[in-house]
């Protein structure tokens, strides 16, 4: 009877011991079809892109990676070709057309209107008959969106020929600590005077067209020690169809 019990157990080690590599095996495969379904792109389109939702129930931005921007907003400039858009104040309003010839800056421009990002943020730096600046709010929903993009930046792109005068629209970038001279596509400004010292600093992505009796009359207002406007003047922005 123990002999018969001991050929069991052999028989009963033999048989897993066949089966258990078919099945990892079995399970291994199973696993690399599934990875060979995405290629790359399909696996980092899969986490990137998509809008997200803060805790709060407020719909934050697509995360789009550095080393995707030049893609990302290539391929939605082609989708969204709008060039004039209105910003919107308790002062009034100012017309802009932003340049086909900067196409990142415009793709980017036009994504952050359309998903509303300028919506509840206020104009934060203004110097009169020089320069009204808005955008980069420290809110915390603008924030959280400009985080939920990945803080993306801009590679500098300045037109031959085009300098800082009345009326041009610029993008801001940080000046220390950026030897790439990054530019920062959640924060831009409007020149009110010719700016030499700007020029091939910002890229300039774009002008106004109407309105800009209204910019000269927000840069009047008083400011801090900072140039920040002692009243909060938050601002909107409209894709103009």
């Amino acid at each position: 009877m123990k002999s018969l019990y001991l050929i069991l157990i052999l028989v009963i080690c033999c048989i897993s011991c066949k089966d258990t590599p078919q099945v990892q095996n079995s399970s291994h495969q199973e696993v690399q079809d599934t990875v060979k379904r995405f290629t790359k792109e399909e696996r980092i389109l899969e986490k990137t892109y998509k809008k997200q939702i803060s805790a709060s129930g407020d719909t934050l931005l697509a995360y789009i990676p550095q080393d995707s921007v030049q893609k990302f907003f290539t391929r939605y400039g082609k989708e969204n070709p709008e060039t004039r858009v209105r910003l919107k104040t308790s002062y009034g309003s100012i017309e802009m057309e932003l340049f086909e010839e900067t196409p990142i800056y415009r793709s980017s421009f036009i994504y952050l209107v359309k998903n509303n990002y300028f919506n509840g943020t206020y104009i934060h730096r203004v110097v009169e008959d020089f320069v009204v600046q808005a955008g980069d709010s420290d809110e915390a929903l603008p924030a959280m969106k400009r985080t939920s993009a990945g803080n993306y930046k801009l590679q500098p792109h300045f037109l031959p020929g085009v300098v800082h005068e009345r009326g041009t629209l610029s993008s801001a970038k940080q000046w220390v600590n950026n030897p790439d001279n990054w530019h920062n596509p959640f924060d831009f400004f409007i020149t009110l005077s010719r700016s030499p010292h700007l020029d091939n600093e910002h890229t300039i992505f774009g002008r106004v067209t109407k309105g800009i009796e209204v910019a000269d009359q927000i840069a009047k207002v008083p400011t801090d020690d900072s140039d920040w406007p002692k009243e909060d003047i938050f601002i909107e922005i409209e894709v103009i169809k």
